[in-house]
């Protein structure tokens, strides 16, 4: 059946669904955005450091949700594949861990391993090698950890996933493996390395390629957040997971690539020397804006590139201008300006319900960005002034001290991470008015 075409309809679909996952470098929704050279392009950086690493080595790249970051793992993941010619796994940790409460070592490696004993599965031949570990770990938990009802049928093809969906779906059954796994902890991890030995080994030799590189990219670990009465505990058990126990991370002949939340790099920019020495790296929002406020045309520019690949008719539901407006007033947040462009789809055509021929307007585009900017509100008096002090000096302006204050702030989006010659931050510009008026009514200026 023919479906007749619905130029609003059209575009809301082609950025949700599909047009909203991550996307592979060859898709024709993909646009390159910071490609060129290693001064200006982080992914290039990391895919140098990689290609030149010999034995094993550990990178965190950092980014926030929705920004594109997945998406550019895959370019990473075939840069690795063509140029280098390593073998490369890609594993979603959403998958496999629970996000909303503390990491311990014990948990995270077990999660770890379960979802790169699935990815195994999928893409090499060696079940057998991974269904070795697995009979190994369960005698360990019940016969040495003694963990009750514990229990994996590992003739069924996918056993490890399933011990994956437990940690990321029974919060009870996770605060169990932490607390039996305290005192094992070093057998746990070795292990863990043990397989990872045997398995790249494997690899290596089902390759016919006894120094083929094999590199594990980790996505989805920045998605780890706090809430509610248990937010400082998460954030606390996330900077010591990644600096305290950072040598548990570390596994033998293998090459890794964790994503980390954007508050570890503010808190503690030098955080890649406990891991191997990189430095950490950061895949930013689209350059819409520098840190004067004066408009990017090059990046805006590239969020118009963005929507002209989904729907190049895009023009027939919302003018350049209006384009433009939003790209600036999401500060070239990707999921937020999808949502901005989506809910001006669906508000024209409510309005065409009752006036057919209507179009964009004013006050259509002024009721969407209210509806983001209510999502970012209220903000305590408090909050206001670090808001103040982030937007005048580009930075987190925030004390260690602080560590639930500023991941709130970067897990909600009140504050966002942009690359011009080295990070720097700013408050969310639908944020902007609230801040003038508190600034306006107290004796905090701002610039």
């Amino acid at each position: 059946m023919t479906t007749t075409p619905d130029p609003l309809r059209d575009l809301y679909k082609s950025l949700s669904g599909k047009g909203a996952l991550p996307l592979e470098p060859d898709d024709p929704y993909y646009v390159p955005i910071l490609q060129g050279t290693p001064d200006k392009d982080p992914i290039l950086a990391l895919w140098q450091r990689l290609h030149w690493s010999k034995s094993k080595s550990v990178n965190l790249l950092t980014g926030y949700r929705g920004n594109g970051k997945s998406t550019e793992l895959r370019r990473l993941k075939k840069l690795l594949e063509t140029e280098s010619g390593a073998k490369v796994l890609l594993v979603n940790m959403l998958d496999f861990l629970l996000m909303t409460k503390p990491l311990e070592l014990s948990d995270f490696v077990l999660s770890l391993m379960t979802a790169l004993a699935q990815a195994v599965e999928q893409d090499t031949g060696l079940r057998a090698l991974t269904h070795s570990y697995w009979e190994r770990l369960q005698n360990f938990l019940t016969n040495e950890v003694r963990l009750e009802k514990f229990e994996l049928d590992l003739k069924e093809i996918g056993a490890p996933a399933k011990l994956g969906l437990k940690l990321k779906n029974e919060p009870d059954f996770k605060e169990q493996i932490q607390k039996h796994l305290r005192g094992h902890l070093s057998r746990l991890i070795q292990d863990a390395q043990s397989y990872v030995v045997s398995l790249v080994q494997a690899i290596r030799k089902e390759a016919k390629n006894p120094d083929l590189k094999v590199v594990l990219l980790v996505d989805s670990v920045e998605q780890i957040r706090g809430v509610g009465t248990e937010a400082t505990d998460v954030h606390k058990s996330v900077v010591d997971l990644f600096s305290g126990q950072a040598a548990g991370l570390r596994f033998p002949q293998l090459h890794l690539v964790y994503t980390i939340p954007p508050y570890l790099q503010a808190l503690s920019p030098n955080q890649g020397r406990a891991l191997g020495g990189h430095p950490i790296v950061s895949w930013p929002n689209v350059h819409v804006r520098d840190r004067k406020g004066d408009e990017d045309d090059a990046g805006l520019a590239v969020m118009e590139a963005i929507i002209d690949r989904r729907r190049a008719d895009w023009r027939a539901v919302i003018s350049p201008d209006t384009l433009r407006r939003l790209a600036i007033r999401t500060g070239g947040d990707l999921r937020d300006f999808f949502r901005l462009i989506r809910e001006c789809a669906v508000t024209l055509s409510t309005a065409r319900i009752d006036q057919p021929g209507s179009s964009l307007d004013e006050e259509m585009v002024k009721r969407v960005e209210g509806q983001l900017r209510n999502e970012l509100l209220p903000i305590a008096a408090d909050d206001a002034r670090w808001l103040i002090h982030i937007h005048n000096a580009k930075a987190t302006s925030l004390p260690t001290t602080d560590l639930t204050r500023l991941a709130r702030f970067l897990d909600g989006n009140l504050i966002m991470n942009y690359l011009n010659g080295e990070p720097w931050y700013d408050i969310h510009p639908l944020l902007e008015p609230e801040i003038r008026r508190y600034s306006a009514s107290t004796a905090v200026p701002i610039t």
